[in-house]
């Protein structure tokens, strides 16, 4: 009997990881495995299969969860879009993840990082191939990133 409990557990457990390992669409794990792994992602726009769709004039807010495969002293964020074949940096207002989640990070500790980033009325409506926001430690190696497609477009548009 207690073989069955015992494989009970252990099914439930393996769905539960497997379960919780799988991002919903369009989000995608960017970042290699080895260094860290991206639990969750939600943004506070539509998303549909294909992209989610960000409206200019407002603020595009990202909250994921993700654990580290090691120790980071270290940490800041930084967002990446590509446009066609061209990368665009774009910046941050609070970049050091430190500072909102407090360093070091711990090893195989869930985390919950948010952020935000203000969509100007000056940027062209344009779809974003993809669209990936890093976590990176002082010597520049990539702990987490999770990537998303997205459609920048003016409020009352159709995309």
């Amino acid at each position: 009997m207690a073989f069955s409990y015992y494989s009970l557990f252990l099914f439930f457990f393996l769905y539960l990881t497997v379960y919780a390992a799988q991002l919903k669409h369009p989000f995608k794990q960017c970042s290699p495995r080895r260094a860290g792994e991206v639990l969750s992602a939600s943004v506070n726009a539509p998303c549909s299969s294909e992209y989610c769709t960000f409206y200019k004039g407002t603020d595009a807010r990202l909250e994921f969860q993700f654990t580290l495969r090691k120790k980071a002293m270290k940490v800041r964020a930084k967002v990446v879009a590509t446009i066609g074949t061209v990368d665009h940096d774009f910046v941050l207002p609070n970049h050091d993840v430190c500072a909102l989640l407090g360093c070091p990070l711990q090893p195989n500790k869930p985390y919950t990082y948010k952020n935000s980033m203000f969509v100007s009325q000056t940027y062209p409506s344009v779809k974003i191939n993809q669209m990936r926001y890093y976590l990176i430690d002082g010597k520049g190696r990539e702990l987490a990133c999770i990537a998303l497609p997205v459609m920048i477009t003016e409020k009352d548009s159709k995309p």
